[in-house]
């Protein structure tokens, strides 16, 4: 542009080049952190939505829309912004779909089991809109009501049991609902299953007298109750 045109240019517009020199240069926002990894063990990656994937470490961030998954020995405790917990079990995949956290109506909590089993502890998002926070599963989706529960796939029929979702409350409770609407109310101490493969005239939702023998504890079960103690005491958000 030349001095003459310059000179022509409305004063305002003049004075509004610089500001928009310096708009076109910021950087790009951001995904909103989720949350961080606050303990690790083992091996485990974080996979961005472009597939680009770099080593999983203690403190390290993670974005919303972001995949953590786990190798054979690994295991991750997640931390989110609302206090909420996530634990990775060895060979999982977990990706939070969505997340926002800002003290709105429009807070809640998504993520996707891939396969493995995550063990959750729903934190300030889960006790003041608990119909905001939810996990889904090739097979199933999981709501919430104040919970610390485990989700775990199992992908064939097999020793372990059978194909589909399997769903462990500790505490509080969950629904355990399937592509049809069904629905499973899952209580503190029961296992609800979502199968992947029905046979002719069975349920696809059921209650298990007993636990599965595949979910049992990991490094970071003791370290969870620590603290989720304080958080269990606070009062709800209204």
């Amino acid at each position: 542009m030349s001095n003459s045109h310059l000179l022509r240019m409305p004063r305002t517009w003049a004075l509004a080049l610089p500001l928009l020199a310096a708009i076109l240069t910021l950087p790009q926002a951001r995904a909103q952190e989720a949350g961080a990894i606050e303990r690790i063990t083992g091996n485990a990656t974080i996979s961005n939505a472009a597939n680009q994937t770099r080593p999983a470490r203690g403190g390290e961030a993670v974005q919303a829309g972001e995949t953590v998954t786990t190798d054979s020995g690994g295991e991750v405790m997640l931390k989110l912004k609302d206090e909420s917990l996530m634990l990775l079990r060895p060979n999982s995949q977990l990706k939070l779909t969505e997340f926002r956290y800002e003290n709105k109506p429009t807070d809640g909590v998504f993520a996707s089991l891939f396969k493995g089993t995550v063990r959750a502890v729903t934190g300030l998002i889960g006790k003041s809109r608990p119909s905001s926070v939810r996990l889904a599963t090739p097979t199933a989706t999981v709501g919430i009501r104040g919970t610390d529960f485990e989700l775990a796939i199992i992908e064939q029929d097999g020793s372990d049991g059978r194909a589909g979702t399997y769903d462990y409350v500790h505490s509080g409770a969950t629904s355990l609902q399937i592509a049809s609407g069904q629905s499973l109310d899952v209580d503190p101490e029961q296992t609800g299953l979502a199968l992947t493969n029905p046979r002719p005239g069975e349920e696809p939702l059921q209650l298990l007298r007993d636990r599965p023998a595949f979910l049992r504890g990991g490094g970071f079960d003791a370290l969870i109750m620590q603290l989720t103690q304080p958080m269990q005491m606070m009062p709800r958000m209204r």
